[in-house]
């Protein structure tokens, strides 16, 4: 949409330099409609927003800074820069701004004004990081006089005309009135020139430092959380709406889709999809016509996905965020959720920009093409332009470690809703963040939670219901758990690398032309599996690998063909899948039946899953070895989990021979509550409790506006423990690559670790470190089909093929 009014002798003022093989860069005005018509999409989809904050002119506040913002690149040093005349500008354009801001404040109250001003000086930089024009050392040094001596005094009435002549049309077509955007009693242009004084923008500056202190004092004497929220909301919101419509403009991101559609329009098209096929579940209709935040417990392939957006329909947000653990699942329900809502869904990761790009070469891109589209796309879900984004919960995290654009974040967040997706994969210590960071957006950002699993323990349920103020638990019927008996238990002597279970599954594949899944606890497990399988099955049965030690592109070449023989819906076949714990949450496979290592219940229930996924055919075998869980003692902390798991599945079994156990789905989350019992329990809660009131006392608590902490980045990197290695094998292809210009396939490249497991490499003496264009090379060997091979095992104290690891940026 054009702007209604053009204000006339402004052309030569840009904001923009020249975009390749363009003479001409983008003006001032043209730049500032864009941001005014990015800034209306956000405020119409939270026109209740100001009410919630207790800011009554809030939209009329923003739609002001927003106009003003760039009002300082009128400089004519700054213009000599765009225009390549200059290297570099020595002066903050947005400091140059305020002296514009006293033109609409007249009618403002004096902490409006203060949230006008901040949000036009912090548009780029932190509060701290413009001390040097609040208190210069000394007079000679003082940018200010310097800085306005730039503006050409030809300029002033023209900037100023072009509120006059084009605010309230500019306003009315971006349908803003109605949102309580005014127009400002300016003053006289003589008064109007005279104002721009150094003083101006110096008291500005001090009364924003003043207000920001008075803050930090009222928050200090709150000394709790829930008093410190409010008093800094209303800052950090305006913020991050100032910054993220500034990034949409300058993205050239056009208007922004709408929200998610309404629970009819909804089911309509799921109906198409399935062909007319589908069919309401009495817990999906339940979750159609909840209001607020709700937890689910259902089966596996009970539709909850299409429950969490039944229930995200009828909640009508703003935004909604589908938050799962692991970047196999995240990318696997990216695709399914844009098949259903094409164009209007962002996905959102550590690798999303090379997840991106392999499914448009997919689609015949060529690589190039791929890769600036994916990059493209990739920057939209981070500036929040889709209404439905799938993301990792550690990108939800990101806010609370108080990184750079956190406010970005928190204004995304308002009024938010988010489906939470396989919450047993999170340990106590990663769930208790999770949970303090889901209470503070619940209370202070307006957020609603939908948690679902097939596996959520009692612990868990509780921990849940106390931070969202105790939300209904929805559950399947009894009856359509029963129609979900799709299993049969067995246990199973010795483990998994004994050669007479090695035997068991190849006869078992062979004589009955079964698709079996082969699940081990670690990477080198698999592997070693994987070699021992290879030489003992007939040339003709397809046999996969699948853990988190592949690089991307290896990766995603192994799960496209683990998905084309075994997904739903493929051709049957008899097949062998060896994997590790990634396949719990990952790809929608449906397989005949499974054998694995022992497990904590929460992921040997996941791995059910993937077996007779819908139910189609007569109950399936699912065997667990019994082997010592001594042996997966480093795997899983603590190891009581596995012994608890494994004794109550005796007991169960017991009677059940030799035809195995048949699983009611509906009594599953009630051995979740055996299993965690006296000290399990304890120790469970004392991590979980430890980690939330660490997590909100050190973080959540010290958010303040305008202020972002870097020391944090590192602190968070470690946290979730991930780097990016090298194989040397690999290493001739990533120089070239590089070289080329080919950015996206050298990242595609590199494997994930943990960080501990980098830090042991380092000890051994196998990590060649690199620098800004190399990562850390390990000299250990690589092949597109086993993947890095780790020397020894034990080396890591945390899980080692902990996939969560992949997942933030």
């Amino acid at each position: 949409m054009l702007p209604p009014c053009q204000p006339q002798g402004l052309h030569h003022l840009w904001a923009k330099s020249p975009p390749p093989g363009s003479s001409a860069g983008q003006s001032l005005a043209e730049h500032t409609w864009l941001v005014l018509a990015r800034l209306a999409d956000l405020i119409h989809l939270r026109p209740h927003l100001p009410q919630t904050l207790g800011v009554p002119r809030l939209w009329h506040i923003f739609f002001w800074a927003a106009w003003l913002h760039d009002f300082g690149k009128a400089a004519r040093g700054f213009q000599q820069v765009l225009r390549g005349k200059a290297r570099r500008w020595n002066y903050r354009h947005e400091v140059l701004s305020l002296a514009f801001v006293d033109w609409a404040s007249a009618d403002l109250e004096a902490d409006e004004q203060i949230l006008l001003a901040a949000a036009v000086a912090t548009h780029h930089k932190d509060w701290h990081e413009l001390d040097d024009y609040r208190t210069p050392p000394d007079e000679d040094s003082d940018p200010l006089p310097a800085m306005l001596e730039e503006l050409d005094p030809a300029d002033i009435p023209l900037l100023y005309r072009w509120i006059e002549t084009c605010a309230a049309a500019w306003r009315d077509a971006l349908d803003l009135r109605p949102c309580g955007v005014e127009i400002p009693s300016l003053p006289e242009l003589r008064q109007a020139q005279a104002g721009l004084q150094p003083k101006s923008i110096r008291r500005r500056l001090q009364a924003i430092q003043q207000t920001v202190l008075e803050w930090e004092e009222q928050a200090y004497r709150a000394g709790s959380r829930e008093e410190m929220a409010p008093v800094f909301r209303p800052a950090i919101v305006l913020r991050g709406l100032m910054i993220q419509s500034d990034h949409l403009a300058s993205a050239g991101s056009d208007s922004l889709p709408a929200r998610i559609e309404a629970v009819p329009a909804l089911l309509a098209e799921l109906r198409r999809l399935s062909q007319g096929s589908f069919q309401l579940y009495a817990h999906q209709q339940a979750a159609a016509q909840t209001p607020g935040s709700a937890l689910l417990i259902a089966p596996t392939g009970s539709g909850k996905t299409e429950a969490a957006l039944l229930w995200a329909a009828h909640q009508q947000p703003p935004r909604l965020f589908y938050t799962l653990p692991f970047q196999a699942s995240m990318n696997a329900m990216f695709d399914r959720l844009n098949a259903l809502l094409p164009g209007r869904v962002g996905l959102l990761h550590g690798r999303s920009s090379l997840a991106l790009m392999q499914r448009l070469m997919d689609q015949s891109y060529t690589p190039q093409e791929a890769a600036r589209l994916a990059r493209q796309l990739n920057d939209r879900a981070a500036l929040g332009y889709y209404p439905l984004r799938v993301f990792s919960p550690y990108q939800m995290l990101k806010a609370s470690f108080q990184l750079k654009g956190y406010e970005t974040l928190l204004a995304e967040f308002s009024e938010a809703a988010f489906i939470f997706d396989e919450m047993h994969a999170y340990e106590p210590r990663r769930l208790g963040m999770i949970a303090a960071t889901i209470q503070f957006l619940a209370q202070h950002y307006g957020a609603r939670f939908f948690v679902m699993s097939a596996t959520l323990p009692h612990m868990l349920r509780r921990q849940l219901r106390q931070r969202l103020n105790d939300p209904p638990v929805l559950r399947a019927e009894p009856q359509l758990c029963r129609r979900f008996q799709r299993h049969r238990l067995h246990l199973l002597e010795g483990g998994l690398l004994d050669e007479e279970n090695l035997q068991r599954i190849c006869r078992s594949v062979q004589a009955e032309n079964l698709q079996a899944l082969v699940v081990c606890n670690t990477v080198q497990r698999a592997q070693q599996v994987w070699e021992r399988l290879r030489s003992s099955l007939p040339p003709g049965i397809p046999l996969f690998l699948l853990h988190s030690r592949f690089c991307m592109r290896d990766r995603l070449r192994h799960e496209n063909a683990i998905l084309q023989a075994a997904g739903l819906g493929s051709r049957r076949q008899p097949l062998v899948v060896v994997a590790t714990q990634v396949v719990e949450v990952s790809l929608n496979l449906d397989l005949d039946v499974l054998y694995s290592d022992p497990a904590p219940l929460e992921a040997l229930l996941q791995r059910f899953g993937r077996i007779n996924r819908l139910g189609l055919r007569p109950p399936a075998a699912l065997y667990v070895f019994t082997q010592d869980e001594k042996v997966f003692g480093y795997v899983y902390h603590p190891r009581e989990q596995i012994s608890r798991t494994l004794d109550l599945l005796k007991e169960r079994t017991a009677r059940a021979r030799p035809n195995g156990l048949l699983l009611d789905e509906s009594a599953l989350p009630g051995w979740l509550d055996e299993v965690y019992q006296d000290s399990l329990l304890a120790r469970w809660e004392q991590d979980f409790e430890a980690s939330l009131q660490e997590f909100e006392e050190n973080f959540l608590a010290a958010l303040k506006p305008f202020h972002s902490d870097q020391a944090l980045a590192g602190q968070f990197n470690r946290l979730f423990d991930s780097l990016e290695v090298l194989p040397e094998a690999l290493y001739d292809e990533y120089i070239q690559a590089q070289e080329e210009y080919r950015y996206p396939d050298a990242d595609r490249l590199l494997v994930p670790l943990g960080w501990w497991q980098v830090q042991r490499l380092r000890q051994m003496g196998v990590v060649m470190e690199g620098d800004e264009r190399l990562p850390p090379v390990v000299r250990l060997p690589y092949d597109e089909i086993l993947g890095l091979q780790l020397p020894g095992s034990g080396m890591t104290p945390s899980p080692p093929d902990a996939d969560q690891a992949e997942d933030f940026d």
